[in-house]
């Protein structure tokens, strides 16, 4: 039974941070960048604050001193997402123990909150590094690097990149984009056009050339 207590909180954790990633993809992208009631405040905070201050540019780190505004989330944001789920994950877990008797009280609710958890910690956490660094471990990781221009491509295009920690629904639903992507398309272009003529011109061209 505690082996069964353990592997379920495990699981049931690691579901709750995937699923996570796709939650943040449907409230980034039809929250926090369209207008809907009753959430406008989300789309002003997000779309008309956040993104018009912190831009792909070398604005996209906050700038001067103090403290930077309108980063983080705002304070009861985190709350009441995590509050959302509970009778959710209640049912889940409920019906789990109808399906199958001999689940019945394992953690089944409490892995997944513990995994929604772990994985906006970290969206929080990183979110704030990105924009604001601090000199902070984890920033010189190569992951990090990447997730952060991985963010600040989104501030760019805004449609896409809508992962902030773990790009899993971008590169799902076909949003996620990288720098070499968008920006080196023309150049990778010429390269393989180059490449095609170099492999297509004649050896005896070539020697003629050379001579």
């Amino acid at each position: 039974m505690t082996l069964l207590i353990a592997s379920t909180a495990v699981i049931t954790g690691i579901i709750g941070f995937t699923y996570s990633s796709f939650f943040e993809w449907f409230n980034h992208r039809y929250l926090m960048h369209e207008k809907h009631f009753p959430l406008h405040d989300a789309f002003r905070g997000h779309t008309l604050v956040h993104h018009q201050i912190y831009k792909w540019d070398k604005t996209f780190e906050a700038q001067g001193p103090g403290k930077p505004p309108h980063v983080a989330l705002r304070w009861y944001a985190f709350p009441l997402m995590m509050l959302f789920h509970v009778p959710f994950f209640i049912l889940f877990q409920w019906l789990i123990g109808l399906v199958i008797p001999a689940m019945r009280g394992t953690p089944i609710a409490l892995g997944l909150f513990v995994g929604c958890v772990i994985y906006f910690t970290g969206y929080e956490y990183t979110h704030y590094l990105m924009h604001v660094p601090k000199g902070h471990y984890v920033e010189r990781y190569r992951w990090f690097k990447f997730i952060k221009e991985h963010h600040r491509l989104h501030h760019k295009y805004m449609l896409r990149n809508l992962n902030v920690f773990i790009p899993l629904a971008d590169l799902c639903f076909g949003t996620l984009v990288t720098s070499e992507g968008w920006r080196s398309k023309p150049a990778k272009r010429q390269r393989i056009l180059a490449g095609r003529k170099k492999s297509q011109t004649p050896p005896s061209a070539t020697a003629d050339t050379k001579s």
